[in-house]
């Protein structure tokens, strides 16, 4: 198989094609590009602990980790929504957005991915803050709409330069949940967020491209409108948020699952329990195809459970298909 996982067997198990050698998050064979200014990072001069984005938002560094994301402090947007003139609306057309990618030499093993952060809904909260945001899709929906609108423009436009390059996936993050129920009601989702989410996904499937949408928390009641969006793969799959068994009913054979094993036993150094989660799900979720096994956060985790991980995998990938 060479050194890396089959790509061709990757993206068989996100087409959720019956047989597919099961995959691993752990060692799937998968290169992220992200265009300039996704990361508010990007913005960050120096040792700064405080800056502001292209959007407005005012973000700060509150740990030494460099893997640890920084907060938002100060956001844009007045809590009534009136002021759209105060966000600075970043032109995605802009070149320098995708500079860096112009001459990517991708590898032809790795499956080409196009992140899109704080898409849609994560953007809005960013810009007016998550309690006025919540609060307004009560009582100014009009507003609301209008801005999921802007927001949903720019990442569809986002999507086409991506498309250019020459993606192979999308990694759409957007998310819904909390740990027993969502931010907001599905009636909610489908008014202010669906539209631009199915805009998007049809901007990738008619150019061939896989979409993945990564959505953290309690996302059970969405299922069955993420089937008809046309997701093709939906990660991280808390098992501590969502009704597992219900959520493969209703999505096999459609939509392949990524993650469900959680993350916190692999982090805790448990190699025995994180050994039979990962057969747990696997016997789960992954019986019929349409899985990609693997911890439902991205952290660096210690070499035994990491280990235990792929090699509890591997017994499923030297069976016969």
């Amino acid at each position: 198989m060479g050194s890396y996982f089959p790509k061709s067997e990757l993206t068989a198990a996100m087409q959720c094609r019956r047989g597919a050698l099961l995959p691993c998050k752990l060692d799937w064979p998968i290169h992220r590009i992200s265009y300039w200014g996704s990361d508010p990072c990007d913005f960050r001069h120096g040792d700064q602990n405080r800056w502001t984005d292209n959007w407005g938002v005012t973000w700060r560094k509150e740990s030494p980790d460099p893997a640890m994301m920084p907060f938002p402090i100060a956001h844009p947007l007045d809590a009534d929504l009136e002021d759209f003139n105060r966000v600075t609306w970043p032109d995605a057309d802009d070149p320098r957005l995708f500079a860096d990618l112009q001459h990517l030499r991708p590898d032809p093993e790795l499956l080409l991915v196009g992140r899109h952060p704080f898409a849609i809904y994560e953007r809005a909260w960013l810009l007016a803050g998550m309690q006025p945001l919540l609060t307004a899709m009560a009582e100014r929906p009009e507003r609301v709409a209008r801005l999921f609108a802007r927001i949903g423009e720019f990442e569809e436009r986002i999507a086409r330069h991506y498309v250019r390059i020459g993606v192979e996936a999308a990694w759409i993050c957007d998310d819904y949940g909390m740990n027993s129920a969502m931010m907001f009601s599905p009636e909610m989702w489908n008014r202010f967020v669906r539209p631009h989410l199915q805009r998007i996904v049809k901007c990738y499937h008619d150019a061939g491209v896989l979409v993945i949408l990564h959505s953290c928390g309690n996302i059970t009641p969405l299922i069955d409108d993420l089937v008809e969006v046309g997701i093709d793969v939906l990660d991280p799959l808390q098992p501590n948020c969502n009704r597992l068994d219900y959520v493969r009913r209703r999505t096999a054979g459609r939509v392949c699952l990524c993650g469900g094993v959680e993350a916190s036993t692999l982090l805790a150094g448990d190699v025995a329990t994180t050994r039979l989660r990962t057969h747990e799900r696997i016997s789960q979720l992954g019986k019929e195809g349409g899985y990609i096994v693997g911890p439902d956060d991205e952290w660096d985790y210690p070499s035994a459970t990491h280990e235990a991980m792929l090699d509890a995998v591997e017994v499923y990938r030297r069976r016969p298909r």
